[in-house]
């Protein structure tokens, strides 16, 4: 079977991380910084991809990366409209959304199908996106809230959780797709999700602010605590802003560093950031609950991942509180290159079936609505 090689091209505030996956092994992975001054004079993301394309094809050059052996390219999916999981194929609709940015996202990470599909053409081989931030699996149960039209939008990692997923099942010799678990994604973001059968039914909104207390976002407040908070002088965007980038364990204990929290200030007697620093904790555990309350209790496995899987403080609680519910496996950081290249291989090698983006939101109501 012909091992294949593919670039993987993920763009970043401050970054291009770039990564090379030849059949099972990573030969390359650069998180290749990038500097402000670099797109001076640059009024939108859109104006950056000269430039970092330019970046991309040095930093290749640089480590005498032969670009006759890619057979694809493969780019973060980010900024285009909500669609199921899977590999596709960067079609003209999804590269006209990316680079518009159709999703509002405002990152650069909307770049990153652009690109790929520029360096595709370039190099004549296929470019493709993987599990975009937008995947929406979502049963029509989760979607509902108790406000008529109002719809639960499907917001988490999808990316590094369908990849851990993927590799846990590879690893024990099962299909993604035959069980069902429970993936918790542990960075400055948590999320929590229930993966049914190869799709996530159900998760957390974290980049909407729902979920755990997180190291930078606030998870949970009630309309009580905004009408508060609007009450005390903040501006329905500070409120947001608080939600999803600059609360959590940053508001409550100034920091987001979990080590400097728990090895400076509780072992200096800090109560208050004991307690928050538990309370994340209890969230964290809270909603993996309820997550398995949406499987009916048939979980295959809890599965940790991110950055903060590599806390042994953290998982030894998690493992106390969960493992009533089911066996535990931690994949600590992050499998993006991996996920990314992965996917694009399933499609070349016929594993997986490509897919291609429609341009249509794949929830826009129900057909029975009033």
């Amino acid at each position: 079977m012909k091992e294949y090689t593919v670039l993987t091209i993920n763009p970043g505030s401050t970054s291009n991380k770039i990564g090379i996956m030849k059949g099972d092994r990573i030969i390359f992975d650069m998180d290749a910084k990038t500097d402000e001054n670099d797109f001076k004079g640059c009024s939108s993301f859109k104006d950056q991809v000269p430039i970092r394309e330019k970046q991309i094809y040095s930093i290749l050059k640089e480590n005498h990366i032969n670009l006759d052996e890619l057979d694809a390219v493969s780019g973060r999916g980010v900024g285009i409209y909500s669609c199921e999981g899977g590999t596709y194929r960067i079609n003209e609709i999804a590269y006209e959304h990316a680079l518009n940015d159709q999703a509002g996202i405002n990152h650069p990470a909307t770049l990153g199908i652009v690109l790929a599909r520029h360096i595709g053409d370039r190099l004549g081989i296929p470019s493709f996106f993987v599990n975009p931030m937008c995947v929406d699996e979502l049963c029509d149960e989760a979607r509902i809230t108790g406000v008529k039209g109002i719809y639960r939008t499907s917001r988490a990692h999808p990316l590094n959780m369908k990849q851990t997923a993927i590799t846990h099942s590879r690893q024990h010799g099962v299909k993604y797709e035959d069980c069902n678990y429970i993936v918790i994604h542990m960075g400055g973001a948590i999320s929590v999700a229930a993966h049914q059968k190869g799709k996530a039914i159900d998760q957390t909104r974290i980049t909407d602010g729902q979920g755990p207390i997180s190291p930078n976002r606030t998870g949970d407040i009630c309309f009580a605590d905004v009408r508060e908070m609007s009450k005390n002088g903040k501006t329905l965007e500070e409120i947001r802003n608080l939600c999803t980038k600059r609360g959590g364990l940053i508001e409550l204990c100034g920091t987001d560093d979990v080590r400097y929290i728990r090895d400076e200030m509780i072992a200096k007697g800090d109560k208050f950031a004991e307690l928050a620093l538990n309370a994340m904790e209890y969230t964290i555990v809270k909603w993996a609950g309820a997550m398995a309350g949406v499987l009916k209790g048939k979980v295959d496995a809890i599965l940790i991942t991110g950055g903060l899987a590599r806390d042994e403080i953290l998982l030894s609680q998690l493992k106390d509180d969960l493992s009533w519910i089911a066996p535990i496996f931690v994949y600590p950081g992050s499998f993006e290159t991996e996920a990314l290249a992965e996917g694009a291989m399933r499609v070349l090698s016929g594993e997986e079936e490509c897919r291609e983006y429609s341009g249509y939101p794949v929830f826009e109501g129900f057909s029975f609505e009033q």
